[in-house]
């Protein structure tokens, strides 16, 4: 079988990308979380939604995004008011992250962005069949980071 360039695996992973990323944006506007989260955030805010209080390399840890990535996203989650930076008391080389009031607010709204965007990004898949795809991208992600500089 011959197909062509815009058939292969990484093809329908940008399609992928740029569609999931245009119905986060939506659904973020639609209820009213845009001006305080973007996409990306949400790896770090349901990261401190389980624990309100994190050292920065256990949320990096916990994600599996870079320390460089977190970094970013701390910084752009400082200036919207949803997080606070700090060192650590015990461990003056790290930095401990906390939810602000703000933050701890938008926890209800991003729990239904979450159940709406799965819904519909699960919709006519079966549970083995949602696994399944959880696996495969699984396995990309970790061959993707194995590339990376160390």
């Amino acid at each position: 079988m011959n197909t062509t360039a815009l058939e292969e695996l990484s093809f329908y992973i940008g399609r992928a990308y740029y569609n999931y990323k245009s119905l986060l944006e939506r659904t973020l506007r639609d209820l009213r979380l845009d001006r305080h989260i973007s996409p990306g955030m949400g790896h770090v805010l349901f990261t401190l939604f389980e624990e309100e209080t994190c050292i920065i390399r256990d949320i990096a840890r916990r994600t599996r995004l870079s320390l460089p990535t977190i970094t970013v996203l701390l910084q752009r989650m400082k200036r919207t008011g949803v997080v606070e930076l700090r060192r650590d008391p015990d461990d003056g080389r790290a930095v401990r992250v906390r939810l602000t009031a703000l933050g701890r607010s938008l926890r209800p709204r991003c729990r239904t962005a979450l159940k709406r965007i799965n819904g519909i990004l699960g919709a006519g898949l079966s549970r083995p069949a949602v696994r399944h795809v959880k696996r495969g991208l699984a396995r990309m992600i970790e061959s993707m980071r194995r590339t990376e500089d160390p």
